[in-house]
């Protein structure tokens, strides 16, 4: 699949689950597919032999939930830029500061590195 193909479906995906999580939490089953959806669309950007540089460049996209996103599957590739990203975003929204908050914590306590590599 084409690149920009791939990155386009990336960032849908993230703005989809991100208002469905985020903004209007109507239906569990349906946000539930909407992550599911997401992360496969991030997963298979990650192994595209340009994938991890196209997530870097998502790192500036002006929607929230496509930087928030980028970032966490971009915290095995480079850590330290991946938190600064997504502390930035979540201060930005009370929901995501939340849920950051217990990602990093997972992701700190070694729960989370074999999902996101």
């Amino acid at each position: 699949m084409e690149l920009e193909k791939i990155i386009k479906n990336c960032i849908e995906s993230a703005i989809e689950y991100g208002v469905s999580a985020y903004e209007v939490v109507v239906n569990s089953r349906k946000t539930n597919k909407l992550y599911d959806k997401q992360y496969k669309n991030f997963k298979f950007l990650k192994k595209h032999p340009n994938g991890v540089e196209a997530l870097f460049h998502l790192l500036e996209h002006p929607n929230l939930y496509v930087r928030y996103t980028s970032a966490i599957h971009l915290l095995s590739v480079n850590e330290k830029e991946a938190k600064e990203v997504i502390l930035a975003v979540a201060s930005l929204s009370e929901s995501l500061n939340f849920d950051s908050y217990y990602l990093l914590e997972e992701w700190d306590n070694g729960n989370l590195k074999e999902y996101y590599s």
